[in-house]
């Protein structure tokens, strides 16, 4: 349930932020839950106008056992528990008159109405919520098993004790009363153990302006701007010890289903290490979420965590179990484990966190980010790799130094899926160059190859896009690589619009009709550099051993001796020859242009 308050005075915003707070008075006597019991039992036998004829005033000053004539003033059970908690640094008391239904109202709006008595307790005998009143509350003095001592006021119109074996909710007392619930104190500036008071709570240390508030037992930051529209009321704040108060946890744990207390995002989501993970329509049941208490937080403490990334090495699986796999957490990505993995490299070792199946279906999906440097977590491969759109770029040893790879955190993953990142292709559109910086030159990735910019090229279309260092190496090699066959391509400046499909280094054009009878409407159209293409497209042959395919006929010819043509036999297809996924498709007029072998 949201965790909900009623506004502050005005201003309690602006106090907040400059840490400008008041804190509660504190109390007179002992500020534990001995102190209460130690209090009440010094007043035994006491009747309502003690303490010099005033009798007792409950702090809020709404209620008094004497009527200044030496006379019972009302019914003054309430009176006296309340003075008993005031005496003892209770937070809150004012909110305590002289009806003994506000100690069972006390205990629902600040979370402490439980089923087990404790010393200190208020106990609320015959509470009728329809008309918010009891019959009578003292207070718990001593607990012995089962039985427990009591002390309360106005019992023969004294104070005093008796016995209750078996208390419990609903256990009777002499004169027929039942126990309608237990109530906890909450203690001003002696609060040993924050985290263990009610969700909700508001608390700072006496040394801090900073106000947190309990979540999970965790202690959140409420920032100014939160007060209003989180509905935060400021005249509602528990003082703890500066030790109790700067321990807290500053996350709430794993798996707590959090929202914002504002109201203004509706979403649901699970806190992971920190991190607040949003919870999908189908997760919401599937995960197991529906049936966890839903905690409302700031929502600048939201915001920020909802912006976090789960640290690398964290082990994820889906909450829901319809997906067994298990992912570690590289830079925000979800890499895969093998089973072999899960094993061989440690990772059963490791605590594994659900997560909502969704997002971890985003976050498998999501790359590594580029720059990260990573290795086989097992170590079969000694090799060092930098990621460079989602393609990881082995670093020579010469590399690893001058270029500063050593200075970077050193990741281990999974080798299988290293083993792909490996393989894989950058992502299209990169501005590459050198890490070293000795070669300032600077290329854009199409297919799997690296192609060369012209500086007005780079200043006039691809000046704001961010360029990213690579191993030279490895740079080296996607550069000279030709770029594929079958590969659609267009000039990124936009300033010739012909579309071209590449067949053994040549840049073949399409018609209109061409790049939809052929197909190529349905492959990716990337952007090329248009000097780089002009070249591409000014070649007269593919080159030699390229096979091509044209509509006019069924024939496949294979381009040989510099720009001849042959057919090929359908017997040179298949085991240990050639492939069909090798042909390029083309225009007829290619295909006429070259001569027979």
């Amino acid at each position: 349930m949201r965790i909900a308050h009623k506004f502050g005075k005005a201003g309690l915003a602006a106090m907040v932020a400059a840490g400008a707070l008041t804190t509660l008075a504190a109390g007179t006597a002992h500020a534990d839950a001995a102190g209460i019991a130690a209090t009440a039992n010094s007043q035994l036998g006491n009747g309502p106008c003690t303490l010099g004829g005033y009798g007792y005033v409950p702090p809020s000053g709404m209620g008094n056992s004497c009527d200044g004539a030496g006379h019972k003033h009302e019914s003054w059970c309430s009176d006296f528990a309340s003075w008993v908690w005031g005496r003892n640094d209770v937070a809150f008391v004012k909110e305590l008159t002289a009806s003994a239904a506000t100690f069972y109202d006390y205990g629902v709006r600040h979370g402490t109405l439980h089923r087990t008595p404790q010393v200190g307790d208020a106990i609320v005998w015959d509470y009728d919520a329809s008309i918010d009143w009891a019959r009578h509350v003292n207070l718990v003095t001593a607990v012995n098993g089962s039985s427990i001592t009591v002390v309360g006021g106005n019992q023969s119109n004294s104070v005093t004790t008796y016995t209750i074996n078996n208390a419990g909710i609903g256990s009777t007392s002499s004169t027929g009363q039942r126990i309608s619930g237990f109530i906890s104190p909450i203690f001003n500036g002696t609060t040993s153990n924050p985290s263990n008071l009610p969700a909700g709570t508001l608390v700072k240390s006496a040394s801090s302006p900073t106000v947190k508030v309990i979540v999970g037992g965790a202690g959140l930051a409420v920032q100014g701007s939160d007060v209003d529209a989180d509905h935060y009321d400021l005249s509602k704040i528990v003082t703890v010890g500066d030790a109790a108060f700067n321990a807290l946890p500053a996350v709430p744990p794993n798996g707590t289903v959090v929202m914002d207390q504002s109201g203004t995002d509706n979403s649901r989501y699970v806190v992971v290490d920190g991190v607040a993970l949003n919870i999908g329509g189908d997760d919401w049941v599937s995960g197991g979420y529906s049936t966890k208490p839903q905690m409302g937080v700031p929502t600048s403490w939201l915001r920020d965590a909802t912006q976090r990334t789960l640290g690398t090495g964290v082990v994820v699986l889906d909450q829901s179990g319809a997906d067994n796999s298990r992912y570690v957490m590289v830079g925000g990505a979800a890499l895969p484990i093998t089973g072999a993995e899960w094993d061989n490299d440690n990772y059963a070792a490791r605590h594994s966190v659900g997560v909502p199946a969704a997002w971890l279906k985003a976050a498998a999906a999501k790359p590594v980010p580029d720059g990260t440097v990573v290795m086989d977590q097992h170590g079969a491969d000694n090799s060092r790799y930098v990621m460079v759109g989602g393609a990881a770029a082995a670093i020579s040893g010469t590399e690893w130094d001058n270029d500063g790879y050593n200075d970077r955190p050193l990741m281990g993953v999974p080798g299988a899926w290293l083993g792909r990142a490996a393989a894989a292709k950058p992502a299209d559109g990169m501005l590459l160059k050198g890490e070293s910086g000795a070669d300032p030159s600077v290329y854009v990735t199409a297919n799997g190859s690296a192609l060369p910019l012209t500086v007005p090229e780079y200043n006039d279309v691809w000046a704001n896009r961010a360029t990213t260092g690579a191993p030279e190496r490895w740079l080296a090699w996607i550069v000279a690589k030709p770029l594929a066959n079958g590969t659609v391509i267009t000039n990124a400046s936009g300033q010739e619009a012909t579309r071209y499909v590449m067949a053994g280094g040549k840049a073949v054009p399409l018609s209109g009709a061409d790049f939809t009878a052929l197909g190529y409407d349905q492959q990716p159209l990337r952007g090329v550099p248009g000097a780089w293409e002009a070249t591409a497209a000014a070649k007269t042959a593919p080159s030699d051993g390229t096979m091509l395919l044209s509509p006019d006929n069924t024939t496949v010819w294979q381009v040989v001796n510099n720009g001849h043509k042959r057919p090929m036999a359908t017997s040179e297809f298949g085991d240990g020859g050639y492939s069909f996924l090798d042909v390029v498709r083309v225009p007829t007029a290619l295909t006429a242009s070259l001569p027979n072998a």
